[in-house]
């Protein structure tokens, strides 16, 4: 992910929210991270978010050119250029499950598209596939080196025409998203009857792996430090993200899961040796002996990888 100075951080506007999915303010705290920014866990739903949290001017700041060019891929149009087979088996994937609910190619919006490598490769296969997204030199990559249209903003200020969609991709977006209800409800009024919505976020702080790792480090479950903070502002389970689609008016039809990483062990591999030798062994064992690799894939086998998607349709 990538990280301005860190006075960048420092100066932000911030803002205090109630819960996003139940509007209540009573959360218990959780940590605090970068000094500033709280993350709690709802009172009553459950639901983790940021606050205090950026204030919503302060997004063109955070995801500005050099969101993309330093930090998580590092390069990110180098980083693509270098994977390119790996990231194309995920566009692959994600098309495949999307089709087993709505007939394509059709009409489709890809909100937070980066530089519109995902919406390419669509427009390969036949799909009507537009974007949007709010860094104006990815827009403008997509728009100069791809020929792929993608209008610069959010769900809520793109021009957006009702039941005009026959699908929308958020892919790892919706955590972003300052209104995440209200872009969902927006998006929802821009699908067709029959239209679908492919969803997919984090499973942050109470994933297996992240209660493992809290455990390991003798922190109470949810503790420890979740990833990109302040760009996350919403941190989902399965259940609360089930329980926003279904108050922004969706019906979920399927649930799916993944795991993240993949390129970022290529670009990062994970370091071995440890502070004892029990540790550089237990590590050595999850890391290179496969240990990891089949818990991921059991995960999913059982809905429990890393990354939750689902598929929804209007209600």
């Amino acid at each position: 992910m990538a990280t301005p100075p860190a006075d960048v951080f420092n100066d932000l506007p911030l803002e205090e929210v109630p819960c996003p999915l139940c509007g209540t303010t009573a959360a218990r705290l959780l940590s605090v991270q970068r000094g500033r920014f709280g993350v709690r866990r709802c009172a009553r739903c459950g639901l983790v978010r940021l606050s205090p949290r950026p204030a919503a001017a302060a997004a063109p700041l955070l995801y500005a050119d050099a969101y993309y060019a330093t930090g998580g891929y590092d390069d990110y149009v180098a980083t693509h250029a270098r994977f390119r087979p790996l990231f194309e088996r995920f566009y692959a994937r994600r098309l495949a499950l999307l089709q087993r609910h709505v007939r394509g190619p059709g009409r489709l919006l890809e909100v937070g598209c980066a530089h519109g490598f995902q919406l390419a490769w669509l427009r390969a296969r036949g799909w009507d596939a537009r974007g949007c997204e709010l860094s104006p030199g990815a827009a403008h990559y997509a728009r100069r080196e791809l020929g792929v249209p993608v209008e610069e903003g959010t769900p809520e200020t793109v021009a957006l025409e009702p039941a005009s969609l026959d699908a929308v991709y958020m892919v790892d977006i919706l955590e972003h998203l300052p209104d995440a209800l209200g872009a969902l409800a927006r998006l929802r009024r821009a699908l067709k009857p029959g239209g679908v919505l492919l969803v997919q976020c984090p499973y942050e702080l109470y994933h297996w792996e992240k209660l493992g790792q809290a455990a390991w480090e003798h922190k109470k479950p949810g503790t420890i430090t979740p990833d990109a903070v302040p760009y996350h502002l919403l941190f989902f389970t399965p259940r609360t993200l089930k329980l926003l689609l279904v108050r922004a008016g969706f019906r979920p039809l399927a649930r799916y899961s993944g795991n993240y990483g993949a390129i970022r062990r290529r670009l990062s591999p994970p370091a071995i040796r440890g502070g004892s030798w029990p540790e550089t062994a237990a590590r050595f064992a999850y890391f290179r002996l496969g240990v990891r690799a089949a818990l991921r894939g059991l995960a999913v086998a059982v809905k429990q990888g890393s990354g939750v998607i689902y598929v929804a349709a209007p209600r």
